[in-house]
């Protein structure tokens, strides 16, 4: 299913995925939303393994699966001058617990990501951060989404406008990728190019159907946002909606 945007082909990148992108392409926008706690990092410059300018985008939640990323572009860009722009990490203040507590994923978000950078194991050429700046959940907000697309002197540029997406164009597999989010390896992201075998639908479905999520079809708003959300005062509008697709697609799979 191709989206049109401006004239442009969007490639949606997902959730604990990455893509890298080719400055040649310029007919083409590469697009996260969903960001709550959560990070989308771009990375821009010559790359050395490839021997030519790319850029990577990726939309990472946990500490594993950032430590990934970071490994990606270390080998990508190798001592090559690299851009970073870096965004999410909200709410900016510790969330409210169901249990009492206060959860602070995003603050571990962001305090990861700022190691990295400290940490010169890359060669930074540029970084712009915008980590938490305010409510997600506030639409017009336009704090979840962010997006690289070239232009003809393969000049990048980096927004945060918002691109209308339906459930089926966010995950066309119709389940798994929320699936892979939850239940798969914390320690591994996805290249957005690939697609998920049979043997790692199995697998995911039967982790999916021991911890109940199946049961999710059935529930209300508020008993997704507690059980399945880190920050449920702030998720994006289709968050519930996400997690009901991937617990239909748990329920339907065939034994």
């Amino acid at each position: 299913m191709e989206l049109i945007q401006n004239g442009k082909k969007v490639i949606y990148v997902s959730q604990d995925n990455y893509y890298l992108a080719d400055p040649i392409e310029q007919d083409t926008i590469y697009y996260c939303d969903s960001a709550t706690s959560c990070i989308v990092i771009i990375a821009e410059g010559y790359s050395e393994k490839y021997g030519k300018e790319v850029a990577l985008i990726s939309h990472l939640s946990r500490p594993g699966r950032f430590n990934m990323f970071f490994s990606i572009v270390k080998e990508t860009f190798g001592g090559g001058k690299v851009k970073i722009f870096a965004s999410g990490a909200n709410p900016p203040e510790p969330c409210p617990t169901q249990g009492g507590g206060y959860d602070t994923t995003a603050l571990r978000n962001a305090t990861q990501v700022i190691g990295w950078l400290a940490s010169n194991e890359i060669n930074l050429d540029q970084v712009s951060l915008k980590l938490g700046q305010g409510n997600p959940a506030v639409y017009d907000n336009d704090i979840d989404c962010y997006s690289i697309s070239f232009d003809k002197s393969n000049n990048m540029t980096v927004s945060n406008r918002r691109i209308y997406l339906t459930l089926e164009q966010r995950d066309p597999t119709l389940g798994v990728q929320t699936l892979f989010c939850i239940y798969g390896d914390e320690n591994s992201i996805r290249d957005q190019k690939a697609d998920f075998t049979v043997n790692e639908i199995v697998n995911l479905v039967v982790l999916a159907r021991r911890a109940g999520l199946h049961e999710a079809v059935d529930m209300s708003d508020e008993q997704i946002l507690d059980k399945y959300s880190s920050t449920p005062d702030f998720e994006v509008p289709w968050f519930c909606d996400s997690i009901r697709q991937a617990a239909k697609f748990t329920l339907d799979y065939p034994n």
